[in-house]
């Protein structure tokens, strides 16, 4: 369980209307098509395969990304050029194909499977030449020459890889299992060489980065030594079997790091003194400009504690830039990089009231702030060419992320990308090109390319990723609504899916959910860790009020929004969501009667919470690998809960399986039984508990299903949907607005 997680433009923008009591929806000349869980969670996907991993040349002049043009999963590599042009497929490896009617062929089901598992290339970057594109695919490394067929370079066996080019070194360092390597272009042949091994069990290489010369990397050494080991039991081969994880809980011991310096070639590594407490968390490694120096960001395992040090990489010796304390901190939205003439630092904090850009020179003194104002930067990047930064943030519209390009000196900002939407901006290393990877709520994500200069700012659209069939459904816009806790009056942002033809006049059933933390955006989707995009819209078009909640600790609404949730799992969060259900009894006329809520992981707390808490608001619920106990919750909830140890109390306070004897509605739990970040023992916990107190639960159990369990394998997704569905027809009652076929 990871509760913060934590997190494409178009040829005419689209402007979302929406009036007070009036869905919109797209509109067909034609009856549009019935939504069903079978179609939009099938082969090949409506709104087709979303681009990935947009990766520019070192001269700027060509862009290649993961595609595929079919809706299918797998993705090869396209290339297109900042300049013009349609994108031109570069690579055509070799994938299983979806058998022809499988029906209830469990051999040809279970390849299906595999054919929508199996995602095709999953990294790339561009070789130390500029012209050919390394790329890692099922283990294998492969090079390729735009126009010619690609070339196997290390066949097999590798995990891991996190590929990373230095030009100046002529050669690409990588990760295989636990280790570093260097592969070597130098020559014609590649030559990979090991240049670090742990040499011990369970500590492993993490990350690493490239000095600009070439000369030396950076890596981070992870040692899961001490972490408690746990049994996830496989029941589905021929015999039981326990597969053993490194699985610690809150309190229990965590993984310690620390940072090593090597030579490209290998050789003595030089360990860098990042304090006492192998413990912290390290957020950035940065070289300086001249190579002389690397920043780190790191933190305390709480995250209380912030540091930006300043390493010497010849003899590991740090000094601190700069420090930052708060007990009440909850997130680590952080980044930092050097200023492009390294006499400084640009860093992301909260600081003042919430997320933006800082300066701080070497030289000490105040940091400068350089962006400031009632809204939130949520990633900054440095193009020295471009003398800028640029930033995305949701100034003027609190649920889009916009992208700014900000002089270095903080002058004002200025827009690059349309105001709505959800923009993922990768910038050119001349700084004069934008690839955006853009959604909004009825766009799926494509890519789109653009100049940095505002005056040049024409959007070209490279890829159509939905089908032509995504046009015969009608396809309905939220609208953005902001209420009151009932507590305390805190403003909370939600996202509302009318149902098509809404009448006010009417009673109408409604849902939250999914709910979680950051679940309003103007992205396609809303929350995009859950396939719900067509959930969604198939519920809204059953009759039901549809609502998504910004809950406290949501960010992008100010640092004390986000500092509400500290020690309070279960608590305030869920009050704001008892707030949304009297919001839409109040406003749109919902029937107290028939309120749903459904959410996956914290979502499942908050579900499950939800229901104990306020047993009266809601006649059903369903939990998806609910965490209904904290203390057995992922060591990062320690960022907000603290350790256990001295907090056991709040920890209990949370654990909705405590509260369970208080259910009066009708609850489902969703749990797959591969799950080691939310165990499944404890939804077992859960249920024999509500069993043995009388209370109506369902128990929907999928055997190959892993935390995600909407996320990987169509049928186990279309078979939960169907349960979720029919469990809220069944306890909120079947509506009459459904779109006929």
């Amino acid at each position: 369980m990871n509760l913060r997680i934590l997190l494409i433009g178009v040829g005419v923008l689209i402007a979302i209307l929406v009036t007070p009591i009036t869905a919109i929806a797209v509109d067909n000349e034609t009856t549009p098509r019935r939504m069903t869980i079978e179609r939009l969670y099938s082969l090949p996907s409506i709104i087709g395969t979303a681009p990935q991993s947009p990766t520019w040349s070192p001269d700027s002049r060509r862009l290649a990304f993961l595609w595929n043009d079919q809706g299918m999963p797998f993705r090869d590599i396209w290339m297109t050029d900042s300049q013009g042009g349609k994108p031109v497929r570069i690579t055509r490896m070799p994938r299983a194909e979806v058998p022809a009617q499988p029906g209830t062929d469990i051999a040809k089901l279970e390849q299906a499977a595999q054919v929508e598992s199996d995602h095709g290339i999953s990294e790339l970057v561009w070789a130390p030449d500029g012209r050919h594109l390394i790329f890692a695919l099922h283990g294998s490394l492969y090079q390729v020459l735009p126009g010619r067929p690609a070339q196997a370079l290390i066949e097999g066996g590798v995990s891991g890889w996190d590929l990373g080019t230095s030009t100046s070194a002529k050669a690409i360092a990588y990760r295989s299992a636990t280790d570093l390597w260097v592969a070597d272009f130098k020559t014609g042949n590649v030559v990979p060489h090991k240049i670090f091994s742990p040499g011990r069990k369970d500590v492993r290489v993490e990350s690493h980065v490239w000095s600009g010369d070439g000369k030396r990397l950076a890596f981070i050494e992870a040692d899961l030594s001490k972490v408690p080991t746990r049994g996830i039991p496989d029941y589905l081969g021929e015999e039981t079997r326990l597969i053993e994880v490194k699985r610690p809980f809150p309190g229990e011991p965590s993984p310690t790091r620390r940072l090593g310096v090597i030579a490209a070639s290998g050789g003595e590594v030089t360990w860098m003194d990042l304090g006492d407490n192998p413990l912290d968390q390290i957020f950035d490694v940065r070289w300086s400009p001249d190579n002389q120096h690397l920043l780190v960001d790191k933190s305390d395992l709480y995250i209380k504690d912030r540091r930006l040090l300043i390493l010497d990489p010849a003899n590991g010796k740090s000094r601190l830039l700069l420090q930052e304390t708060d007990p009440n901190n909850v997130t680590a939205e952080w980044w930092a990089d050097w200023s492009p003439d390294g006499n400084g630092v640009y860093f992301i904090s909260d600081r003042d009231n919430d997320y933006h850009v800082y300066y701080q020179a070497l030289a000490g003194g105040e940091p400068k702030a350089i962006t400031a104002g009632d809204w939130a930067v949520f990633s900054a990047s440095i193009l020295a060419p471009a003398d800028a930064l640029f930033v995305v943030s949701n100034q003027g519209n609190a649920e889009s992320r916009r992208l700014y390009r900000v002089p270095l000196d903080g002058d004002k900002a200025q827009a690059l990308t349309p105001a709505e939407g959800a923009h993922h901006p990768s910038i050119s290393p001349d700084g004069k090109h934008i690839a955006d990877l853009y959604s909004n709520d009825l766009t799926p994500p494509d890519l789109y390319l653009q100049s940095t200069v505002a005056a040049k700012a024409m959007r070209r659209q490279v890829t159509h990723s939905p089908l032509a069939e995504f046009s015969d459904y009608r396809w309905i816009a939220p609208k953005y609504v902001v209420f009151h806790n009932i507590n305390d009056n805190t403003p909370v942002h939600a996202r509302l899916t009318l149902p098509p033809d809404f009448d006010p006049a009417q009673k109408h059933p409604a849902i939250l959910g999914s709910v979680y933390s950051n679940s309003v955006h103007n992205e396609w989707g809303g929350r995009v860790y859950h396939p719900t995009w067509g959930l969604d819209q198939i519920l809204a078009q059953q009759g039901y009020l549809v609502m998504n909640v910004d809950i406290s600790g949501s960010s992008g609404h100010g640092k004390k929004f986000r500092q509400r949730i500290g020690m309070d799992y279960g608590g305030v969060d869920v009050d704001d969501l008892y707030s949304a259900t009297r919001y839409l009894i109040e406003e749109f006329q919902v029937d107290p009667k028939r309120i749903g809520i459904w959410g996956s992981s914290y979502g499942g707390l908050l579900t499950t919470m939800s229901m104990f808490r306020y047993p009266d608001a809601y006649a059903a619920g369903v939990a998806g690998a609910p965490a209904s106990n904290v203390f057995h919750a992922m060591t990062g909830e320690m960022q907000t809960m603290m350790a256990p140890q001295d907090h056991a109390e709040e920890y209990a306070k949370s654990s909705p399986y405590l509260r369970s004897g208080d259910l009066k509605g009708h609850l489902m739990l969703i749990h797959g039984m591969r799950d080691w970040i939310v165990l499944y023992k404890d939804t077992l916990t859960l249920t024999e508990r509500l069993i043995l107190q009388g209370k109506s639960v369902d128990l929907v159990t999928l055997p190959n299903a892993p935390h995600g369990w909407d996320t990987e394998g169509l049928a186990q997704t279309r078979y939960a949907f169907r349960k979720l569905i029919d469990h809220f027809q069944r306890y909120l009652g079947k509506t009459e607005t459904e779109v006929a076929p």
